[in-house]
């Protein structure tokens, strides 16, 4: 694929996956990290499980004030904000 890319094209793409990164290709080796510490304590498995009921969606519509969607908003560009210096402190 490099040798058909021309070298702008490979440049905007290197730009593109610094401002998002692509998604990790090898998330399945952090998660197996993840269970092997949750079964290394001892319980049982079903112990960390939750009931299926907690995580179903309502059809009801969710409201929210415009000053809870502000405060989303504000922590957002704050966080990513603080990830970008730290990104360009270490460049």
């Amino acid at each position: 694929m490099l040798r058909s890319m021309s070298s702008t094209r490979f440049e905007e793409w290197r730009v593109y996956e610094e401002l998002e990164p692509f998604p990790n290709e090898r998330a399945d080796w952090g998660m197996a990290h993840i269970v092997q510490a949750i079964m290394r304590t001892g319980k049982k498995l079903s112990e960390f499980m939750l009931p299926f009921g907690d995580y179903v969606v309502s059809d009801a519509p969710v409201v929210q004030t415009v000053e809870f969607q502000e405060r989303i908003l504000d922590d957002w560009i704050f966080i990513h904000n603080a990830m970008y210096a730290a990104k360009a402190g270490r460049n």
